[in-house]
């Protein structure tokens, strides 16, 4: 078939609405003949589906079509219609069904798409006129593409084209007007519903034309507003009888509606004119401006409704709502500022759903909690038992204290657990229906005071084991133990007490010291009992104390001050012994010493006269020339013998008058130590021919002392170290002179002297080995002595005695008496 060239759009247009309704050839078909029928489908005949110009344009050509078109419908047809999707809709449905139309040659009698675009335009609000009329545009712009292309154009596709436009419009028309008359039936069941609604509701309703002023209003809104029946209703009688006040608002409500904000609707409410009764009345008004074909507000449709209980009620609310709204407050801030820590879980999962500041610092500052489980929040709780405890709170709806729980928290979240103690309660959160819907978690973490109260515990248990230990301590002892308070009462007393009285200890707590005593011995004991009150400490001895079983006693007293925290004086320890035994003892003691030194004194006394006479025969019979052998050596014995008692004699003389006589007297002039001490060891070297003596010396050796004396100390020493040293060993002796004193040590080797005899070395009777003296002369006074004439002139004497060094005496002597000292 031919095509046909179109070089005018009013000729393709009239052609088209030609074979709109004529089935036949066009007469300029280049055959000159007409088109075969093709069996009838639809309203257009079938022709070839082979290649399609116009079809294959219109494909091609698609989207740009479809945004040309919708900015042609923009700007020519509805200005203020939304853009975007709305617009499209199903306008590329309706090409591609064009398309497809021409393919096949025939046109649907019915075109699903173009109905529902006729449905999407009445719901958006397009009018008819603007739904055909975007169909025309449509049209348009696709012819005005085949003529730019010069597109060959069958009349077939010609008439295609033209039924498909026209069953198009058909359809959206159709639908269009289906959808508005359904819409009138809907809006007068609406407005039905919204009479009922209104009386309903006690409203009263009005019109009102805004063109005039004037309106029709119904009964209820007549009576509302005050206004009486028969008179004529205005807007201007309605803001008459708006409140002064109010009115401004009212005007403005309304005339922003009949700007078209809000889509012409206004909501306001305000108040009436006050009635007889001085009360303002509120009333909600309402409406709706409506416009008329130019786009001018034309009428004014709205309610009014009494709602002046409301409004009371509403008030009264406000004033509830803050009451509450303080208490809510009050309560956060009790909450948040209470001592204790407080935390609201939620669900089986225990979900934190607010905690105070206490329980975040309790548990740890920084870690979260608000919004987590607390398994997963607090997993150390886990292990501990805790969230078992609160599972079984949330299942059985029963509370559950804890009182000093220890817990451990990761607080820094570092996993080093710190230990708390705390008091706390788990307190089931029961909803309207009485089900557990969480918990209340509140406690008191009280650490310190648990660890004072432990602390306590174990210095409590310290303390009994102390009392118990001072208990057997005191009661171990031989002393009564006693401990007197401010008010002159027994606070303590051991078992010496209580044997000594007869009386229990339980017996004796409490009661006062004069009762337990008796009044005799408390006259006796009274000013000592109440220098111990005042402070003092002091002992002292009191003979002839009345005893419970009759007689008296002797005994020994201190007291030391019973002190309080404040360090005041607040009774005192007494100590007393019971010495009567002891004092008997020493008594007899010092009467049988002091016999035994006066027997000492007076036999040695009266045997120095015949000693004398002894030894003074011996030696003149020593001097006879005539004596033979025998008798000479007879002569020699005795004169030895009177010697070594008449050392003895002297030593008893010596001892007695150190023990009796106040100490050994000396008389101090000038004297050389270093002298003395060669002097004497020159005099023993003489009967000691056999062993080794060593002097040395160093330094100044004068002084102020008794020279007789200081050589018997020499001589004694020496001596002692011959005798207690092997013959084979040297003896030395050593003077040393220093700034104001002088030393003088011997020295031996031998068997040391051991330490339990070093102790009372230089006690009267004593000797420094168990062995016999071999010269057979010693009664254990020379070290006595010795020591006695060295305290004499203020000096002192030490010894020194090793198997490794052996043993050494040491004599040290001020060069000068002591400006006190007496001799």
């Amino acid at each position: 078939m031919a095509g046909v060239g179109l070089s005018q759009r009013s000729q393709w247009r009239c052609g088209a609405n030609r074979l709109a309704g004529d089935d036949t050839a066009a007469p300029g078909d280049n055959a000159g003949r007409r088109h075969p029928r093709s069996p009838r489908r639809g309203r257009g005949a079938a022709v070839s589906p082979a290649v399609n110009p116009l079809a294959e344009l219109i494909e091609a050509e698609l989207e740009p079509l479809v945004g040309h078109w919708m900015e042609q419908v923009q700007a020519r047809l509805v200005p203020d219609a939304r853009i975007g999707p709305e617009l499209r809709d199903h306008i590329p449905e309706v090409l591609r069904d064009l398309s497809s139309c021409l393919r096949r040659g025939a046109v649907p009698e019915t075109i699903p798409m173009a109905r529902e675009h006729g449905r999407q335009r009445h719901r958006i609000g397009f009018s008819l006129k603007a739904l055909v009329s975007e169909y025309n545009l449509l049209s348009d712009l696709i012819l005005d593409r085949v003529e730019a292309r010069g597109l060959a154009v069958t009349f077939s596709e010609m008439r295609i084209f033209s039924r498909f436009f026209s069953t198009a419009i058909a359809e959206g028309v159709a639908e269009h007007h289906a959808r508005g008359e359904a819409l009138v039936v809907k809006l007068a069941e609406s407005e039905e519903r919204l009479r009922l609604v209104v009386a309903g509701l006690d409203a009263g309703s009005f019109g009102l034309d805004l063109a005039t002023g004037q309106g029709e209003a119904d009964a209820r809104f007549r009576e509302v507003l005050g206004l009486p029946e028969g008179v004529a209703f205005s807007l201007e009688q309605t803001v008459r009888a708006c409140h002064p006040e109010d009115r401004a608002r009212l005007l403005l409500a309304i005339e922003e509606a009949s700007l078209g904000r809000n889509q012409g609707f206004f909501r306001v409410e305000h108040r009436l004119l006050p009635s007889l009764t001085g009360a303002a009345r509120w009333v909600e008004s309402r409406g709706q401006v409506t416009f008329g074909p130019d786009g001018k507000p034309a009428r004014l449709l709205g309610t009014v409704v009494d709602v002046s209980v409301r409004k009371r009620a509403a008030s009264e609310r406000e004033k509830l709502l803050d009451e509450v709204e303080a208490a809510h407050n009050r309560l956060l801030s009790l909450f948040e500022n209470a001592p204790a820590f407080l935390a609201l879980l939620q669900g089986p999962e225990h979900v934190y759903s607010v905690v105070n500041t206490p329980y975040q610092q309790h548990v740890g500052a920084g870690r979260r909690l608000v919004g987590l489980p607390v398994a997963q929040a607090l997993p150390e709780l886990v292990p501990q038992g805790f969230v078992e405890l609160l599972d079984g709170v949330y299942r059985t709806g029963t509370p559950y204290i804890g009182r000093e729980a220890l817990v451990r928290f990761d607080r820094t979240g570092q996993g080093e657990m710190e230990e708390a103690y705390v008091d706390y309660v788990y307190q089931p959160l029961r909803n309207a229906q009485g089900q557990v819907e969480g918990i209340v978690v509140f406690g008191l973490e009280n650490t310190e005071q648990v660890r004072a109260r432990q602390r306590v515990e174990v210095l409590s248990q310290k303390v009994r084991a102390s009392e118990t230990q001072l208990l057997q301590v005191t009661d171990a002892i031989p002393v009564l133990v006693s401990l007197v308070t401010a008010d002159e009462r027994y606070g303590f007393a051991n078992k010496a007490y209580e044997d000594w009285f007869g009386q229990s200890r339980e017996q004796l707590l409490g009661r006062s010291l004069r009762e337990v005593i008796g009044e005799a011995a408390y006259a006796v004991m009274g000013p000592y009992v109440r220098r111990g009150l005042a402070g003092e400490s002091f002992s002292f001895e009191q003979h002839g104390v009345p005893y419970r079983f009759g007689g008296t006693r002797d005994v020994r007293v201190t007291y030391n001050p019973y002190r309080n925290a404040d360090g005041k004086a607040d009774g005192f320890v007494a100590l007393l012994q019971d010495i009567t035994a002891q004092r008997q003892m020493e008594d007899a003691l010092k009467r049988q010493t002091e016999f035994e030194q006066h027997l000492i004194g007076i036999v040695s006394h009266d045997l120095r006269n015949p000693l004398g006479a002894i030894l003074l025969g011996a030696t003149a019979m020593a001097r006879r020339e005539d004596l033979d052998e025998r008798s000479r050596k007879s002569v020699t014995r005795i004169q030895n013998a009177a010697e070594r008692a008449s050392r003895m004699v002297k030593d008893l003389l010596d001892f007695t008058q150190a023990r009796l006589g106040g100490g050994i007297r000396i008389e101090r002039r000038s004297a050389d130590l270093h002298e003395l001490a060669r002097g004497v060891v020159d005099e023993v070297e003489a009967a000691w021919p056999t062993r080794e003596l060593r002097v040395l010396r160093s330094g100044e050796g004068r002084g102020q002392w008794d020279p007789d004396r200081l050589s018997q100390v020499v001589q004694n020493l020496v001596t002692n170290a011959l005798k207690y040293s092997p013959e084979d060993t040297p003896i030395q002796v050593e003077t040393l002179g220093a700034e104001d004193a002088v030393t003088l040590s011997v020295h031996n080797h031998g068997t040391p002297i051991s330490s339990e005899r070093l102790d009372s070395l230089f006690q009267p009777l004593q000797r420094g080995t168990a062995e016999v003296d071999r010269a057979g002369r010693s009664v254990g006074l020379g070290l006595y002595i010795v020591r006695s004439i060295v305290e004499a002139h203020g000096g002192h004497i030490v010894v020194r005695s090793t198997a490794e060094e052996g043993t050494t005496f040491t004599v040290r002597l001020a060069r000068l008496p002591a400006p006190d000292a007496g001799d």
